[in-house]
């Protein structure tokens, strides 16, 4: 091979590590007062730039590692996530093997097992997944290595489970020539639709059908953006949420900015003209912490709390007529300031300076 094209080649690998990129996704495309820095904290290799104009990625910098992927709220990247599902003792286990692993590559290793992020883990158990094996090397030891790994990500989702009354996921953590073996062994179920020939012939439609339910639900393009919370199992109300908005009554002023810009609709303007009502309602399983609300409210009125309660659901508005531009608006009923009389927008002016200039010129 000549060194053109092994220096084509080269290019041709490095680009493929690279993260995909789904810029509606991102929540700079949603408003440009966004403030995340998500993936620009979680790399290792400072290979995500962010300044006040622009988020980029130094593609040279960048070695694939896939950490931004979990750390982005909004499911905005995505590497691909080779995976095999193997049966032993009767389970179906997938198994994810470090590249920095003795593995061999051609088997399909992952770059870094901590690219596995919450909305991943709850992929694979809605596929009926409940245990992960894992091949790595010395985590404690990488640059790559973040507290808010695997086995964070799996201790915050087992708390949510067992809110729900589910069975958790399981992560064993053995050695490489452990998880050779199971690889290996004959029972296979790989991409989600292959069985052993003499399986199929003996009736297999039925193993066959479960397979194709956990087929590569990881890098379905539906799932990358799913808010995590929605991906979780129906629940009655007194149970945690990977994420909760919190609205301050007492200081919110009603001017629905946040409840406009949410991009997955965890926060909502509900108005009832039958009812004559209006509330705001907050729907924790939408939300993905992605702290446009935070970012966009003047008055700090709300806040984003992970692995909480919600305190919430509806909160009522009380209507009212600004006494200056004549416009109806509204505010929570607990808002601290019940004699306000005028709407956000003109408590932001003082129109009786305007009205002695305008008396000023005549």
């Amino acid at each position: 091979m000549d060194n053109n094209s092994k220096y084509l080649l080269d290019i041709i690998a490095q680009e493929s590590r690279l993260p995909e990129i789904n810029a509606d996704a991102c929540v700079y495309t949603s408003v440009d007062k966004a403030d995340c820095k998500d993936c620009v904290d979680a790399c290792p290799k400072h290979a995500w730039v962010l300044d006040a104009y622009a988020l980029g990625l130094d593609t040279d910098a960048c070695d694939g590692c896939g950490l931004c992927v979990p750390a982005c709220p909004s499911g905005a990247l995505h590497i691909h996530f080779p995976w095999a599902i193997r049966t032993f003792g009767g389970l179906q286990i997938a198994l994810f093997a470090c590249e920095f692993s003795d593995i061999d590559e051609e088997t399909g290793t992952l770059p870094c097992i901590h690219a596995l992020g919450l909305r991943q883990l709850l992929l694979m158990y809605n596929a009926g997944i409940q245990h992960l094996l894992v091949a790595t090397a010395e985590c404690e030891g990488c640059t790559r290595h973040r507290p808010t790994g695997i086995q964070h990500q799996l201790k915050q989702l087992n708390r949510l489970l067992d809110d729900r009354n589910k069975p958790p996921m399981n992560i064993l953590d053995r050695s490489s020539q452990v998880w050779k073996t199971i690889f290996n062994r004959d029972e296979v179920i790989s991409q989600g639709t292959q069985m052993p020939r003499r399986h199929f012939l003996r009736g297999g439609g039925q193993l066959l059908r479960r397979q194709l339910v956990v087929a590569d639900p990881l890098n379905l393009p539906e799932g990358r953006t799913a808010p995590p919370g929605q991906l979780l199992p129906a629940a009655d109300d007194n149970v945690r949420w990977p994420w909760v908005p919190r609205l301050d009554e007492r200081l919110c002023n009603g001017c629905d900015t946040c409840m406009k810009l949410c991009p997955t609709g965890a926060l909502q303007l509900i108005v009832d003209e039958e009812e004559s009502l209006t509330k705001y309602q907050i729907n924790p399983a939408s939300c993905t912490g992605c702290d446009i609300c935070t970012a966009v409210c003047e008055l700090q009125a709300i806040s984003i709390h992970s692995m909480s309660l919600s305190t919430a659901w509806m909160i009522d508005l009380s209507e009212k007529r600004c006494t200056s531009c004549g416009n109806t608006f509204h505010l929570p009923h607990r808002n601290s300031q019940p004699e306000v009389s005028l709407c956000h927008i003109c408590l932001k002016h003082d129109h009786n300076k305007n009205l002695y200039q305008v008396l000023g010129s005549l």
